[in-house]
């Protein structure tokens, strides 16, 4: 008979283990979701799931001559240049295609107004003319057509 009340002992004891195990398992779990939730980290988290994979479509743009802005009024300072344009959708992509002569005004427009001295400013180690040409386009089009831009040719003189 001792050894019929010893036997429901030993089971209590890992089952105590197990539980205590299981509640220390647990009380991490929720430290560290209350933890996530507190600092936002969780809300990202969660967003990450939902986003889809974002294709960007690069869309080159023709050959820009353009005359610059001269500072002592000599007409030979001019810009070569090639860029492409990102955007993250075909139906972006088709668009910048479409109105390619908008495009090609706008970056135009932003270039002529440039000057040696100033085509190579930086802000944050970024091109300004780049996030300049950017907001042209995108302002000229009525949308967030233009995401990135990137310069595959320059020549200056």
């Amino acid at each position: 008979m001792e050894k019929e009340a010893q036997l429901p002992k030993k089971q209590n004891v890992p089952r105590l283990v197990l539980i205590a195990l299981l509640l220390v398992a647990l009380m991490i779990g929720g430290g560290t979701i209350g933890s996530l939730i507190t600092t936002g980290k969780a809300k990202e988290w969660i967003t990450s799931f939902n986003k889809k994979e974002v294709e960007s479509i690069l869309v080159p743009q023709e050959e820009f001559l353009v005359n610059l802005k001269s500072n002592d009024g000599s007409p030979d300072d001019f810009l070569k240049i090639e860029m492409s344009i990102e955007t993250i959708d075909e139906e972006k992509g088709a668009i910048l295609t479409e109105k390619a002569a908008i495009v090609r005004d706008a970056i135009i427009s932003v270039l002529r107004n440039k000057s040696t001295e100033t085509i190579f400013d930086e802000a944050e180690g970024v091109l300004v003319i780049k996030q300049e040409i950017i907001s042209k386009i995108n302002q000229n089009l009525g949308s967030d057509v233009a995401s990135e831009l990137y310069i595959t040719n320059i020549v200056m003189q």
